[in-house]
């Protein structure tokens, strides 16, 4: 009550500073009373982000009963959860270097949630198609992706490799396509790559240790796929190309790590943001990637690369054990503010800078002085 009285009597008073300061007062507290009442209303498509979450987290626990059976050992220093999905640092099958924080950071089941929400954003429907480039060396983001899409009733039209980096998918008794394929044959997703190359330099292996393509051949012998093995970087990009576009209306295009097709080999290609990406000017350099020739074609992209700075931008743990519940991190949430709120304050406001007007306070010098005789 007194701070009320005071209030008035200082706007009440001839003095400009002293109406400044009431005003000033007023604003301070109608900011505070705005930021203080904010809540938390989930985002649209909160469901089927949980759903997605949920769906993924299943996919891990199958995929860590995968590698018990097989019998390959855990290294709890590289893999914490002990979820299996932590490849070694050097295979023959190993394209470049990784790093384990970022393999630890991509198997939180929350990226599927992400994911769905940044196609949801994209306004991507059932029946539209959305164009999936994957390589080994996220294997996680790789079934996220799917599930995001699947979760959409969209249809994944599928590339991927079979080469994978630094603990990624990269032993050869245990590449992505093993994990895609036992998830698929239990129906835990539904869908699966239909083009699959070695990966590495020019998409075709050259740049793997002695013999690992010969190793991935054998594990897509035995996910039942034939290797498609292009003859340069040129033909591997049209080639893809030509895949994604034969008949299908592309709403997004995701890709998943550094395949060297969807990089490319131009200059700009290490300036190709990551995330969701609705507009980016593409070069034209004849040794531009996939990442390049969508956005050309104005199809925004997802482009899941440099993982742990993806999480920390979207409000996700780096490399979080153990992995979170699902439905409960910020990006299944948006603050939620009363617009009548906003509307009565700054009326308030407003009212204040009109008490404040003086208009003797205006120096004689530039009040509008009549001309006319009287």
């Amino acid at each position: 009550m007194k701070t009320t009285l005071k209030i008035r009597n200082l706007l009440s008073s001839p003095t400009p500073d002293t109406r400044l300061s009431a005003v000033f007062i007023i604003s301070l507290l109608l900011l505070v009373s705005f930021l203080l009442p904010v809540k938390k209303e989930p985002v649209p498509g909160r469901d089927n982000m949980v759903n997605a979450s949920v769906r993924m987290k299943s996919a891990l626990n199958m995929i860590t009963q995968f590698r018990q059976e097989k019998k390959l050992e855990v290294d709890p220093l590289l893999d914490p959860n002990k979820t299996g999905w932590i490849g070694a640092e050097f295979t023959p099958i190993t394209t470049t270097l990784g790093n384990p924080q970022s393999k630890q950071t991509a198997l939180n089941p929350d990226f599927a949630a992400l994911i769905t929400l940044w196609l949801i954003n994209l306004n991507v429907q059932k029946g539209d198609t959305v164009a999936l480039q994957m390589s080994g060396s996220f294997p996680a983001l790789n079934i996220a992706s799917i599930i995001a899409c699947e979760e959409l009733q969209a249809y994944p039209l599928i590339s991927s490799s079979v080469g994978a980096s630094s603990f990624g998918a990269n032993l050869p008794e245990f590449t992505y396509l093993d994990i895609e394929k036992r998830l698929f044959d239990l129906q835990m997703i539904h869908h699966r790559s239909s083009l699959v190359t070695c990966g590495g330099n020019e998409d075709k292996g050259t740049s793997l240790w002695e013999g690992g393509d010969s190793l991935i051949r054998k594990a897509a012998e035995r996910n039942n796929y034939s290797i498609v093995e292009p003859v340069s970087f040129e033909a591997a990009v049209a080639r893809k190309w030509i895949f994604f576009h034969s008949g299908h209306n592309i709403k997004a295009f995701i890709n998943v790590g550094g395949n060297h097709s969807a990089l490319g080999d131009c200059a700009h290609s290490t300036n190709f943001p990551t995330g969701l990406i609705q507009s980016f000017s593409p070069c034209q350099d004849a040794e531009r990637g996939l990442l390049m020739y969508f956005a050309e074609k104005r199809i925004p992209v997802i482009h899941l690369l440099d993982i742990r700075s993806l999480a920390v931008q979207n409000g996700l743990p780096v490399a979080p054990s153990p992995l979170p519940p699902a439905g409960t991190a910020d990006i299944y949430f948006q603050a939620g503010r009363s617009k009548l709120m906003a509307i009565a304050m700054s009326i308030i406001l407003l009212a204040c800078w009109v008490l404040l007007y003086n208009p003797y306070s205006i120096p004689f010098s530039f009040r509008t002085i009549s001309t006319r005789s009287r």
